[in-house]
């Protein structure tokens, strides 16, 4: 079997446990993707798990990637409380996604917030958006090769600083638009 076919029958199965889960517990799948994606990601980066880091982690990246309000998030997708992340987390390691550590109690996450008090959680927390200064650089780029450009046409600047300017917009594009890449070949941001 190819390598690719393995890694698609392998994200079938995946898939196929997502479903399952949310299927049981009436949480939306796309949650339940995220969460398990949020954890496989804490865990790379070598934290111990505690459930309070773990709800952190989680509200953290739907802060970070920036879809709306968190309460909304979590009410739209099923969520009412951090004792569903447990729901969630058991059933994943029920299904042989995760894997349960000794010391692991899903009974942990109770209490930590609702949907009434998960904006009070996030301001006890200080969990608050990341900068994303790969996005932010490369925007720079991008726009400042746009305005020698409009500098160029308006202005007695040479056309030469003008191609100039061309040059750096494309960078710019080529950085955002193949961020994935870049960054997986180069850790520097």
């Amino acid at each position: 079997m190819s390598k690719k076919n393995k890694e698609n029958k392998d994200q079938n199965q995946v898939l196929k446990a997502w479903t399952k889960i949310s299927d049981e517990t009436g949480i939306h799948v796309h949650m339940i993707g995220h969460i398990h994606k949020s954890v496989i990601k804490e865990r790379k980066e070598g934290i111990k798990g505690s459930s309070k880091k773990l709800c952190h982690f989680i509200i953290l990246d739907l802060i970070n990637n920036d879809n709306g309000l968190v309460k909304d998030i979590l009410a739209n997708n099923g969520i009412n409380s951090s004792e569903d992340f447990g729901v969630v987390i058991k059933g994943l390691c029920d299904e042989g996604l995760l894997i349960k550590e000794d010391d692991d109690s899903f009974d942990d996450f109770k209490g930590h917030f609702t949907l009434d008090t998960i904006e009070q959680f996030i301001k006890d927390n200080n969990l608050k958006k990341q900068m994303d200064w790969y996005k932010t650089f490369s925007q720079f780029v991008y726009y400042l090769g746009f305005t020698i450009i409009a500098l160029s046409y308006f202005t007695k600047i040479s056309n030469k600083i003008g191609w100039l300017g061309l040059g750096i917009a494309i960078l710019g594009w080529i950085l955002l638009k193949y961020r994935n890449k870049i960054e997986s070949q180069v850790k520097v941001f």
